[in-house]
């Protein structure tokens, strides 16, 4: 997958996971979902969103146990 197409991809997931205005662990969540899910894709772009999304989940967890991302729940099937 080129660049290109991945950067537009991964954009157009982060859709569904939003940015909120002072909520820094929302947010750190969705940097992680987007380092996460680039490098998925780089490596095999037949992995499902779902599977970035857990292992970023898993990693904001690791910091907050309680953590309970904002996310499109139609999109990502977790």
């Amino acid at each position: 997958m080129k660049r290109e197409e991945l950067n537009r991809k991964v954009g157009e997931e982060l859709e569904h996971i939003p940015r909120i205005e002072g909520e820094l662990k929302q947010n750190l969540f969705r940097s992680a979902y987007n380092q996460i899910r680039g490098h998925d894709l780089a490596v095999n772009p037949a992995i499902p969103a779902s599977e970035s999304f857990n292992r970023a989940l898993e990693q904001a967890r690791q910091g907050n146990p309680s953590f309970s991302p904002v996310y499109d729940r139609d999109f990502f099937t977790i």
